[in-house]
Parts: C-alpha cells; structure tokens; sequence
C-alpha cells in the first residue's frame, strides 16, 4: 500500500539561522519522486535517497546528508514497527513527544494532517526544533494499522532538501502481510485492564494494565504500548514443555528453544554458560520455579548484531513445565548499559503476570496480600539497627549502623531491610517482593507483648515496651518508633534540594493537591540513567498521599510514585521548614 505522501510545509514562515524560510501549506501533496532499489525494515519498504550516507542500529535506519559548501544538512530517520497505542492519534502524540519534544525541544501539539488508506492511517506534523545548538525544521509522519505503529522523521536545515524528504516519505509502503498477525485468535492487540483474566491452555493469568496481548495458538505475547521508540520488550507464553526431568533441566531446553524462536545466537556470560540461574525455589503460590537471563544477537543487516536479553520463568506443575520468554533490548545511555525491563513500571508488570499465574490442575496456598493498616504491631516503624554490607576502610566486617523502616503487615508478613520499598506501599503486591529479595523479608507471630521475627538468616525476638518495639538481633535491642499513617497528607510552598550539576532541584505544592517540579522528582526517584528515569523532563499536574507513598499524575499522562514516611511531618502544618521525601529520606528546604 502506498501511504500518505509527505506534507508540504506551513504558510506561516519560520527564519531558521541559515538565512531561508519554509512553508508548509496543510493538505497539499506532490507525486513520488523514483531512486534507488527497495530495501526493507521490517514490515516497511523504503527505498533509499542514492548518495546519502547509511546509518543502522536495531529497528532504525537512518539516511543523512551534507551539504560541504553551504553547511545545509538533512537526515531521514526510519523507526521500525512498535506496538501500536491503540488509535492514531495516540501514536503521533506518543512519537512526536519521545522523538521531536524531548530531544530537539520543538513545541508540543504541532499542526497535523491525516489520511487513511486500506487500514493504515498516517498523520504528518512538523516545527521548528534545535539540533546540535542550531535551528532546524522537523517533519514526522506516523503510520498507524494492524496493532503496529511506523515512524518517519526528517530534520533539515536548507529547504533544498525537502524534495528529496518528501519523496522518501511518498515511496514509504507497508507490507501487510507481515503485519498482520499470523494464526491468531484475537486479530488486534487490545489494551488490557489491570487485572483482566486471560487463558492458555490450563493455565490462567492476569494481564498487565497498559499493555497490548496478542494470542496465538501456540503462546500469547504482551508488549508495553508506551515503549520508548527503537526499544524492544515482550512476554510471551510459551507451549508447555512435558517432561520428567528436573527444573534446570528445563530451563536449559527452555533457554535454547527461545534463542532459536527469535532466530538469535546464543552469547557467552562471565564464567562460561549461555545464562545466569537463580536457584529453584517454592512460590507463595505453592508451585516451584526457576529462573534464568542471558544475552542473545539477532542479526540486523550489518556486520554489528543486535544484543538483546533473553529471560526464561520456568514452573514445574505435575509432569509438566509452563514457560514464559521475556526478550528485551539492550541499549547504551551516556555510557550506561541497561535493558528495557529495568524501568520500575515494566518489571513490575512482569513480576505481577509471572505471579499472577495459576494453573486447572494445580490447588496451592491462598496467601492474600498484606496491609501495613491493622492492630497491634502493623504497620511502619524507624529505628537504628546492625546492617551487614560491603567492607571499607575503617570497617573490615563490612558491619555499621544504619536506619532501618521495618514493616509488619496484616497477613503475617514482614520487611526488615535497610532500604523502604522506593515506591512507597501504595499498589505494592508484597507477595511478589519476598521473591525476589529473600533477604529482606519473613515473617512474623506476635501476642501478649511478644513475638518472633523470623529471617532468611535468624529468628529475631521482638517485644513492645510502652509505644516502642523492641527489635534484638544478634542479642542486642534496637528501639523502634512507629510512623504515623500519611494519608491524605498535603503540602504547601516551593521547596529545593542541594545543587544538581549547577541547578538548584526544585517543586512548588499547593494544598488543593497540585504540583510544579523543576527537577526535584527526578532526583528523588534516584534512578541515575537518564533513559529510565520517567522525571527527566519537569512538569505538573496533581499529587496524592496514599500508604507511605505520594502519587504524581503529570498533566502529560506521567504516573510516578515516591515514598513518604512523614518523618517531622505534622499534618497540621503543610509547609514545614523541611520534608523529607524519597526511601532515602531527601531533605527538602521550604523557600
């Protein structure tokens, strides 16, 4: 199918430093201009402007040119099939922010224009931006069907170019087929609700909220919709593996089926082996699984191959194992490596569907989720206690005093760790956290002014002493206080953390439960790559206290949560000379 043809330029005109002005008139199109033999990108047929210089990376290909005499450049940047958001004009609001807003600082909600043809629609949108210290004009047309999403964008800075910028655009075909999805049940991805059951065979499982399921006969694949442009990441159900053999084993055949599903190679990890395992263990759901993550190259057409990660869950139910596969990039940020699940919002919708599953031939334990609401001992606590880490100079056992939060929640459950849970309590699943950081977490029995805490590592006594409790590990007491319930809790007043790399953070409440941040969430979500902090650009919108946590919803779509222990806080007074925000208790000084 051949998509929309690119936009012209509007009539208002804008002087870029160069000495030219550009027009867009809305609506207008020219006819396809012939280069080259086609290539491909996926699901997108392009054919490539002859002369241009070639750039490819995973699911991106960019073409670029430069003018030597006249200092005029253009480049042409291809973004590969994503899941799609759902609508159109979702999409372009979605690309237009990570790939034009964020990097070149254009203005949000350009000008656009729409046109739909054989269940793709396309909408172009283009404005002035900044590159590399110099004006420039970005054009960005976003192709919308069949579940998936493309992206064009071109950045310019001669008029001279556009010809050429629009013809590319004018020759861009999809190849339906590829996109449609083979063998389906359900034929369009569906965002799907918290919550919401879903079937594979015996098993049953919750899909996550915000993301896109597709089900196949032989699996279901779930990807994130708000998944950052040349970004991969995706769950999928696995056929079921019937074996006798033991949960490594498993594991090992699991691991090599994946890697040969996504016709990737295997990679080698430090120490020998294609992947690192946890040891087998038992769920608070009663079945045993194992887990295990390595890395895998996909080709890409150049002689650099793709890494990615490859994460295998496997749980053994009778005479049989259940698989889901997790494949994800793997992607540099100022000279920091991570993967795409490494984002708080997208581990935890994976640790909440890897739990979440139950299976017909299977009866486990029914332990329900706790509340640090409840009589006696529940709740939050904050105290001084012995925390073992790693050795320094001063300290050769690696043994010093640190402030610890304890939990003691309403199922039996309890957190004795040296750092509070970084959200806050607020949609905490504390069923899920026991699994993956043993060490933290036990549980607890309490009555007549005593009890046990009991740990990974030892039966701690407990006992309360007027409104104190009483903690003894390794023989020695540790007071402990209780923290007051914050809920409901509002702020008044622009407040600032210590200097930034020259600026002073900062973030303006209001007691009707509205927020401006200029930096200071980003700080307090102590994420230190920049790619995975979700506060990196500033912005507003409403606050609310709830569970120890305090839940920002930017005027922008932003959800973020930050814990909120109200250490000094009296609710009496919402503008105190300081807050203290953050699992690392951040002090914020009232302006």
């Amino acid at each position: 199918m051949k998509v929309l043809d690119a936009m012209k330029l509007p009539e208002s005109t804008h002087k870029l430093v160069f000495g030219f002005c550009v027009l867009v008139v809305p609506g207008l199109f020219i006819p396809q201009t012939a280069f080259c033999q086609t290539e491909k990108l996926g699901i997108v047929k392009y054919t490539p402007p002859p002369g241009w210089n070639k750039t490819q990376k995973e699911n991106v290909i960019a073409f670029s040119s430069l003018n030597q005499t006249t200092g005029g450049f253009c480049i042409i940047t291809v973004y590969g099939a994503t899941p799609s958001a759902g609508n159109p004009q979702s999409d372009f609001t979605k690309e237009w922010n990570n790939l034009v807003v964020q990097p070149l600082k254009a203005e949000a909600n350009p000008k656009t224009e729409t046109e739909a043809e054989n269940g793709w629609t396309a909408i172009a949108g283009g404005g002035a931006v900044e590159f590399q210290g110099n004006k420039a004009l970005a054009l960005l047309t976003v192709f919308s069907g069949f579940g998936k999403t493309v992206s064009v964008l071109g950045v310019l800075n001669d008029q001279a170019y556009l010809p050429q910028l629009q013809a590319f655009v004018a020759g861009i075909e999809m190849d339906k087929t590829a996109a449609a999805s083979p063998a389906t049940i359900q034929n369009n991805p569906a965002t799907i609700q918290s919550g919401q059951p879903g079937k594979f065979g015996a098993m049953t499982y919750s899909a996550p909220a915000g993301w896109s399921e597709q089900r196949f006969q032989d699996g279901v694949v779930f990807k994130p919709l708000d998944l950052p442009a040349g970004e991969q990441l995706a769950m999928q159900i696995m056929p079921p593996l019937n074996s006798s053999g033991t949960l490594e084993q498993a594991l090992a055949q699991s691991y090599d089926e994946a890697a040969a599903m996504y016709n990737t190679t295997k990679m080698y990890i430090a120490g020998g082996g294609n992947y690192g395992k946890n040891a087998a263990q038992r769920s608070f759901n009663g079945w045993e699984y194992i887990r295990g993550k390595g890395g895998v190259q996909a080709e890409n057409g150049t002689p650099y191959k793709t890494e990615l990660g490859l994460e295998l869950f496997v749980v053994k139910i009778n005479n049989r194992f259940e698989r889901v596969a997790i494949l994800e990039s793997r992607k540099n940020c100022n000279l920091s490596r991570y993967y795409s699940s490494d984002r708080i919002s997208y581990r935890n919708s994976i640790e909440s569907l890897l739990f979440s599953l139950q299976f017909a031939d299977f009866n486990g334990p029914a332990l329900r989720a706790g509340s640090a609401k409840g009589p006696g001992i529940v709740g939050v606590w904050q105290g001084i206690s012995l925390a073992v880490g790693a050795t320094s100079i001063g300290d050769t056992l690696g043994v010093r005093y640190k402030v610890f939060s304890p939990i003691f929640l309403s199922n039996g459950q309890a957190y004795f760790g040296p750092k509070f849970p970084s959200e806050g309590l607020y949609g905490l699943d504390t069923r899920i956290p026991p699994e993956l950081h043993q060490r933290d977490w036990g549980t607890y029995t309490f009555s007549n002014g005593r009890g046990v805490l009991k740990m990974l590592y030892a039966d701690i006594p407990l006992r309360m002493e007027g409104d104190k409790l009483i903690i003894t590990p390794n023989q020695t007491d540790h007071r402990f206080f209780k923290v007051n319930p914050v809920d409901g809790a509002t702020f008044n007043g622009t407040y600032v953390l210590s200097e930034v790399n020259g600026k002073i953070p900062s973030i303006t409440f209001t007691s009707d439960g509205r927020f401006t941040d200029n930096g200071a969430i980003k700080v307090l979500y102590h994420e230190y790559i920049d790619c995975l902090n979700p506060a990196l650009v500033a912005g507003s919108g409403t606050y609310e206290v709830k569970d120890y946590s305090v839940l920002f919803t930017y005027s922008d779509g932003r959800k973020i949560k930050i814990a909120f222990l109200g250490v000094d806080y009296a609710r009496s007074n919402p503008s105190p000379a300081t807050l203290m925000m953050s699992f690392n208790e951040d002090q914020l000084v009232r302006q």
